[in-house]
């Protein structure tokens, strides 16, 4: 079984106000896994399900703060969601609110006064989340991608295009398969590797570290008699990936999970 939090932890902004959207990024630069959540119904559901989870809710949105308060106590008091990260934000520095939520109800996750400025506000929720283990002991975090939603091409040295669906990817690497059942060794290298997912693009050099297994869909089993497809771990160069690729692949990683979040909180 694997260790409690040892992948990470989702980080989520309840009613997140825009001078937060910065921030987020960054954090989404320094690989946590971040999502924007505006449905305080849907995600005190979802928690039950994803106890690990650290909340930062913005009390100036949406609810009267009375109603936060049950709402946060709620929280804490069910044994199903106890171990829930809880931290609040808010525009206002009001002593007696800090009191109220620190001393009192003991969030585990502080209160950010969002006045402070985007640079202090970003230091502050680091510093909390490494406090929190948020990363887990994870270096990249991954996104997974829905069926169809994730390309890569790549051209052989013989001039061949090679192409197929991504699995999932980080900044580091990602999960493919090649089409028509194609399988390479470890160690291959594949050179101008080409990523395409949610409109981006990312274009770096990748050696094929692993294969490991991966079930068919139906429609796939049934063209290929049930075999078992392939699956590729490949891992990017680092040297083929400058600070404005491996920023866009982040970028991509928060778009895709945001999204996968989105579809899943519309079943709650």
């Amino acid at each position: 079984m694997a260790e409690t939090g040892a992948f990470g932890k989702k980080i989520l902004f309840l009613y997140p106000p825009p001078v937060l959207s910065e921030i987020v990024e960054e954090l989404a630069r320094r690989e946590f896994e971040v999502y924007l959540v505006k449905d305080h119904g849907k995600i005190r559901r979802f928690l039950p399900k994803n106890p690990e989870s650290i909340l930062f809710i913005n009390l100036d949105e949406v609810l009267e703060e009375r109603e936060w308060e049950g709402y946060v106590k709620e929280i804490k008091g069910n044994a199903e969601t106890a171990t829930v990260g809880i931290g609040v934000l808010s525009l206002n520095d009001v002593p007696e609110l800090k009191q109220k939520y620190l001393m009192d109800i003991q969030v585990p996750c502080g209160f950010i006064t969002l006045k402070i400025g985007s640079a202090k506000t970003t230091e502050i929720l680091i510093k909390t989340l490494e406090a929190n283990e948020a990363r887990g002991k994870r270096k990249f975090v991954r996104a997974v991608c829905p069926p169809g939603s994730a390309q890569f091409f790549v051209e052989t040295s013989k001039g061949e295009t090679l192409r197929g669906e991504v699995h999932d990817f980080s900044s580091a690497g990602l999960a493919l398969n090649f089409e028509e059942g194609k399988t390479f060794q470890p160690g291959t290298i594949l050179r101008g590797l080409q990523l395409a997912v949610k409109g981006g693009r990312v274009i770096a050099d990748g050696i094929i570290v692993a294969n490991r297994g991966a079930a068919k869909t139906d429609e796939t089993a049934e063209k290929t008699q049930g075999n078992v497809a392939a699956s590729h771990v490949v891992m990017f160069d680092p040297g083929s990936l400058d600070d404005a690729k491996r920023e866009k692949l982040r970028s991509l990683v928060f778009k895709v999970n945001q999204f996968n979040l989105d579809r899943l909180l519309e079943s709650f």
